[in-house]
């Protein structure tokens, strides 16, 4: 059957082409918007090392977010983070001003319902709801938040799809194993019928019973 996420997702193999050589002005690109660059050059330089080896990145923008308990303990009570879309999780990324410490948080797509962006004159929010709260994302580029949403909302539908058609072939699958398990063992007791450990009678008895 047809992958889903070629199907509805046309520019997977580009992203995942670009995210390969880390060219991440492509990827904004390739979403008609420039990369980010205000204060989280630090975080795109290190982004690669927190990717995932089949990772993909589909889009990217940057933020304010609250002072949490796993922030750089020199930064102050809002940070500007590197908001990264992938094609498993948002991944946000803070680098410290005066060390190599960074810190990371992550949502998994399984966690989020839906993701909504609202704009100002310059600026705007980006909000990923995960059902018993939403996480802000504050003071972001305008121009990046309609295409991280769009394509957000997209990929989510698309891994719905992908979901709900596995639950479709589980069945069948099911099934296919079940009879492959069964050829086996009726080939097992038919060697052992004809290398004469088995009696005739005792062949058809356990022949019976596994057909049964």
């Amino acid at each position: 059957m047809s992958d889903p996420t070629r199907e509805d997702f046309p520019n997977y193999n580009k992203y995942a082409e670009y995210t390969r050589a880390r060219d991440w002005k492509a990827i904004c690109a390739l979403n008609n918007v420039e990369l980010p660059s205000f204060g989280i050059r630090k975080e795109q330089r290190v982004l690669s090392n927190y990717l995932e080896d089949t990772e993909v990145v589909f889009a990217l923008t940057s933020g304010i977010m609250r002072h949490t308990f796993t922030s750089n303990s020199s930064d102050a009570s809002a940070n500007t983070w590197l908001v990264v879309l992938t094609s498993e999780r948002f991944l946000f990324l803070d680098h410290a001003l005066f060390t190599n410490s960074v810190d990371t948080q992550s949502i998994r797509h399984d966690r989020v319902q839906a993701v909504s962006v609202s704009q100002g004159w310059v600026m705007g929010k980006l909000a990923v709801d995960i059902g018993s709260r939403a996480i802000v994302i504050d003071s972001c580029p305008k121009a990046t938040l309609a295409p991280i949403a769009a394509i957000a909302n997209r990929w989510l539908a698309v891994l719905q799809k992908r979901k709900e058609k596995d639950a479709r072939e589980e069945p069948f699958k099911d099934s296919k194993t079940a009879g492959n398990s069964l050829l086996d063992e009726l080939k097992k007791l038919a060697e052992l019928h004809s290398t004469g450990t088995l009696t005739d009678e005792e062949f058809a008895a356990a022949k019976a019973k596994l057909l049964a």
